[in-house]
């Protein structure tokens, strides 16, 4: 069942109290309508004082159902905070353990919908919904069996109708339910547009595209506008079967009760109020009908929020690894996401206290390798140790501790310097931090920012690109980690500010670094270099041996040196 599926497991209990209560409150509000028969039949009878114990029994079971009616909503806001607080915890705890491969665009904003959206509009749905789709559920059923006992051909003839009403809603839902889901995805995808398109104006109006016409965020838009009409032509149909099953009904009661004032079954003042009955029991499959778009819509969050739970989660060992010396192994490893191979049967080792630097042509694997080290993807084959243990044996936190990472592109939080560098520890000194951050290059950033607490603008948009490096390069400072992992982390500096933090970097050097470059002198300062080509490890050795072997790597070297050297030339005539 979806709702016990969100709830957690210590609000499970209380469910079925709430469905008992709904069930009464549902028995009283039927039976408020049945009231209705007796008392208009003494109230027009030769002795209308018989009316008054009915007329009491009628506003005991008002005041009962509007009392019961009252706690429902009370459960179900209770139901819906501890589903709606569950259900954000398990989503956080969840992402954090899905590999940060799953994280394309499209699902970011699948995860970003589930966590702002689905599961405050669930809570809504909970609080404002629940008691009256019960509710509306229940009171039909229980009105034909009161029927039985006041007028059982009519009883009969509003069960035989139950199953034919709730089965032509049922179908209508049915019809709606697979274009909702096309639209809900179609409303992601255009989501995710949105933001990419508001992320790349800078690049879109250099180009000269000022509109979206053309874009791929027009494409989804155009798409959505497609899924939506579909939506609505499929609404029509679904509404015309309810419609006609809910005429069919009245008139076959309406019919019913005739033949029964007929034969003398029932008199005057009876059949009315029998009208009212039949009313009454048709009044809640209408409010289910008009619930029903907000339903679906609930339905629809519900799934999109377990979509996300069912998606696989890194494994975690019962007892953690207790990690060695800061060695880096790769034992025939493979790699390929979605089919799509991007490592072939990787093997190398990066002893502890030494650099071993990664090159090679773009697209060939290089940041990946980095990757299946800090566990952010898991190898499909072969196994990556750090510090002596498979990286799958590791608790994340421990294996975290391991490692200290500098990726190519910078990810600052909207804040000060200083909150930004001490993400990495926390619980760092003052003094610690100022001298990671010396040791980067980052205290000139602070003066032109005027102090260490000046706001960085959202994801760092108040620095440069080398700045943000420098920043990003100072946490890795800060954490000492006995690993360092950097990814292209001077490609943004300058030659002066790259030698300052690659000096920066050298009080690394009783630890391990393994690190993705091209420019030649990290390269040159590496013990030991790794030549990798669409996935492969081609060429591994030191410098002078793998120029000295003429092969691909000394080809690479003679072309980067080449490129540093080239300038314009200018010709006289």
């Amino acid at each position: 069942m979806i709702v016990s599926a969100l709830l957690p497991a210590e609000a499970r209990p209380r469910l079925v109290p709430y469905l008992l209560f709904a069930a009464a409150a549902a028995i009283l509000r039927a039976a408020a309508a049945l009231l209705l028969v007796p008392l208009l039949g003494e109230l027009f009878s030769p002795d209308p004082r018989g009316a008054l114990p009915w007329l009491g029994a009628l506003a005991a079971s008002v005041v009962a159902g509007w009392v019961l009616e009252r706690h429902l909503v009370m459960r179900a806001f209770d139901l819906g905070f501890a589903m709606m607080t569950s259900m954000n915890r398990r989503l956080v705890d969840h992402l954090l353990a899905v590999p940060i491969g799953w994280f394309g665009a499209e699902r970011q904003s699948q995860a970003k919908r589930a966590l702002a959206g689905a599961v405050p509009e669930l809570f809504a749905s909970t609080v404002n919904l629940a008691t009256l789709a019960s509710i509306s559920v229940m009171l039909p059923p229980a009105i034909g069996i009161g029927l039985l006992f006041v007028a059982w051909p009519l009883g009969l003839a509003a069960l035989a109708a139950v199953p034919l009403l709730f089965g032509a809603l049922l179908l209508a839902g049915r019809l709606l339910r697979q274009v909702e889901a096309d639209y809900a995805a179609v409303s992601e995808a255009a989501a995710a547009r949105t933001e990419e398109f508001a992320r790349s104006q800078l690049v879109l109006r250099a180009a000269g595209r000022i509109g979206v016409d053309g874009t791929p965020l027009g494409e989804a838009l155009a798409a959505q506008r497609r899924s939506g009409l579909r939506l609505l032509w499929f609404t029509v149909p679904g509404t015309l079967v309810f419609s006609l099953a809910m005429q069919i009904t009245l008139l076959a009661l309406v019919a019913m009760l005739a033949w029964m004032f007929a034969s003398g079954m029932t008199d005057a003042a009876r059949t009315v109020a029998l009208i009212v009955v039949v009313l009454r029991f048709l009044e809640p499959l209408n409010t289910l009908s008009e619930l029903f778009p907000a339903l679906e819509g609930a339905y629809g969050a519900a799934g999109r929020t377990l979509a996300i739970l069912d998606v696989p989660a890194q494994t975690r060992p019962q007892i953690g690894a207790r990690p060695g010396p800061p060695a880096i192994a790769f034992t025939h490893v493979g790699f390929s996401p979605d089919g799509l191979r991007v490592l072939a049967d990787i093997s190398f080792t990066v002893p502890a206290g030494s650099t071993t630097a990664i090159v090679g042509p773009s697209g060939g694997g290089k940041s990946t390798i980095l990757s299946l080290v800090a566990r952010l993807h898991d190898a499909d084959v072969g196994e990556v140790r750090v510090c002596g243990h498979d990286v799958r044996s590791y608790d994340p936190a421990t294996l975290m501790d391991q490692l200290a990472i500098v990726f190519q592109n910078v990810q600052l939080f909207e804040g000060g310097i200083a909150e930004n560098i001490r993400v990495a520890r926390p619980e760092a000194s003052d003094a610690e931090l100022h001298a990671a951050a010396a040791a980067a290059g980052v205290v000139e950033i602070v003066e032109r920012l005027g102090g260490w607490d000046a706001p960085v603008g959202e994801g760092g948009a108040a620095l440069s690109g080398g700045e943000r490096q420098r920043v990003s390069i100072a946490r890795a400072l800060l954490k000492d980690a006995p690993i360092l992992l950097l990814d292209e982390a001077t490609s943004g500096l300058d030659a002066l500010n790259e030698a300052a933090v690659v000096t920066a970097l050298s009080r690394f050097g009783q630890r391990t670094v393994l690190i993705v470059a091209h420019r030649l002198e990290t390269i040159a300062r590496a013990d030991r270099i790794l030549f990798v080509e669409e996935g492969r490890v081609v060429e591994a050795g030191s410098r002078d041996e793998l120029i000295a072997a003429g092969g691909r790597f000394a080809a690479y070297w003679t072309h980067r040196q080449a490129a540093r050297n080239w300038t314009f030339a200018q010709e006289h005539s």
